[in-house]
């Protein structure tokens, strides 16, 4: 009887952790979480850790919540690739990607990124009229950018609260039937 109780208690554990650990994320991204790009971009590329599924998508917003056309995103194994018709503008932008994982779970996520190109200098008449006001725009431009430091530390914070959570039921689950089966054992002695 306790061999049976074992081995079923065995199988339905090994279920548990095979859905448990099929969830999938982000393994990388191009550009990264918090860069700041220096050259052109017209392009995205998602990286996640496993196979994904059809209508898995991406989208793009700048730190105005505007969001930006991309002309299309090509599935491929575990890539998301999206183009845009012209380079990004100089600003902070930020991703939201939405997938389907091998398991049919839908799961999603953010990050943000920043485009800083150079600027060409303007002629020196034009120059020294609007001085003051560039100085203005990068100061609201560092107070954006802690912002959306804050708000990226904490969806990274709670992807990774949400990922430790599977793991701590499954072995809670564990202890539980470990301890059931002590209890089974010291009764029948």
């Amino acid at each position: 009887m306790i061999k049976k109780v074992l081995l079923f208690t065995f199988i339905i554990f090994v279920a548990f952790v095979n859905n448990a650990f099929a969830h999938t994320g982000l393994e990388s991204s191009s550009p990264q979480n918090g860069e700041v790009i220096t050259k052109e971009l017209q392009q995205i590329t998602l990286t996640f850790e496993t196979k994904i599924e059809q209508n898995s998508t991406f989208n793009l917003q700048t730190s105005n919540g505007e969001s930006i056309p991309i002309e299309n995103i090509q599935l491929s194994d575990n890539q998301l690739v999206g183009n845009f018709s012209k380079p990004l503008e100089n600003g902070d932008y930020q991703v939201e990607w939405k997938i389907i994982g091998v398991d049919g779970h839908p799961i999603d996520g953010k990050f943000s990124f920043s485009v800083s190109l150079p600027v060409a200098e303007a002629p020196v008449k034009e120059q020294e009229k609007p001085q003051t006001q560039p100085n203005v725009e990068k100061n609201t431009d560092q107070n954006t950018g802690t912002v959306n430091e804050t708000e990226e530390k904490n969806a990274q914070l709670d992807n990774s609260q949400s990922n430790i959570l599977i793991p701590v039921i499954i072995g809670v689950l564990v202890v539980i039937v470990i301890g059931g089966f002590f209890l089974v054992l010291r009764k029948k002695k």
